[in-house]
């Protein structure tokens, strides 16, 4: 059976080398606004050494690079490709709300379940840090840079790379598998991988990426990804941080002891959990997939 998702893929041009300019294109813009934040960085601070900078800075240093990818992902799109930027995202042209609100609401309360019973395991690791003097900026600045990360990442992994390798004979396979083992090597840079190990912290990233893409295949479309993601990034932003986190905010609680091991465990436990709570969502009403008629989430 045809997949909308990808198919939705052949409404423009599809050259090989429309791929790799436009892929060009994003990686180029984002390593230039990072080179330009770098620079600005050190003649305000006088040195190189980023983990010293204000929390403030490192914060934008990591995040406004993403709307310049988003900018670029969109210029290949529109004009390399010639379709509808749109196409990305959904096959029906119509955002489905729905389905980012519900799956951005299931992995929320996933997350703060986890937290929950992990802070009965361990008393005490959870620390109330809240101090709203410091918080206010990071809410602002989480509230409109977060989504503008989650969603390029997504529109880049999810929705162009995805629907790019879901026209090659490798299908549907090629188009889950390698889009999520590439989303999680990159994030083999993040501090908490140097922090905690490579080989704890990236099955976690790379499940998260099979994750995002198993829900994005099956519906057919990127409103459940986007949901969850800038859920999951905001939740980590805001509310429960860690030592040597990728995203350094006074959040609200702060852990004092991260388990990588517990948490990839924890991590496998929340996956299916979410499939199984969408599905059974979808079968009372509450959501539909593109196609209505099918349930997307009954094969886990």
């Amino acid at each position: 059976m045809v997949n909308q998702f990808i198919d939705s893929a052949r409404r423009g041009k599809n050259s090989v080398w429309r791929y790799i300019l436009t892929l060009a294109i994003v990686i180029g813009l984002v390593f230039m606004v990072t080179f330009v934040l770098l620079v600005a960085a050190y003649l305000s601070e006088g040195h190189m050494d980023v983990t010293r900078y204000p929390a403030w800075m490192q914060y934008l240093i990591t995040l406004l690079s993403f709307p310049a990818g988003l900018f670029g992902l969109w210029f290949g799109v529109r004009f390399l490709h010639k379709r509808p930027f749109s196409s990305l995202i959904t096959p029906t042209g119509r955002f489905s709300w729905k389905r980012f609100f519900v799956a951005g609401g299931v992995w929320f309360a996933i997350l703060v379940l986890s937290d929950l019973i992990l802070a009965a395991l361990n008393p005490g690791n959870y620390v109330f840090s809240f101090d709203p003097v410091q918080f206010l900026p990071f809410l602002l600045m989480s509230l409109l840079l977060i989504p503008l990360q989650t969603s390029t990442e997504e529109l880049v992994f999810r929705g162009y790379l995805t629907q790019a390798l879901g026209l090659t004979r490798g299908g549907f396979w090629l188009a889950w598998l390698l889009p999520s083992l590439i989303f999680g090597l990159l994030h083999s840079a993040n501090p908490e991988v140097t922090e905690y190990g490579f080989w704890w912290t990236m099955p976690s990233y790379i499940g998260y990426g099979l994750l995002l893409g198993w829900v994005t295949l099956k519906s057919e479309g990127l409103e459940i990804a986007l949901g969850l993601h800038a859920v999951n990034n905001l939740y980590a932003s805001l509310l429960v941080t860690f030592p040597s986190s990728a995203l350094p905010t006074p959040a609200v609680f702060s852990i004092q002891s991260y388990d990588a091991r517990l948490l990839t465990l924890f991590f496998a436990v929340q996956a299916v959990l979410f499939l199984l709570v969408m599905g059974f969502l979808r079968r009372k009403g509450v959501w539909q997939p593109v196609r209505a008629e099918e349930s997307a989430f009954d094969a886990i």
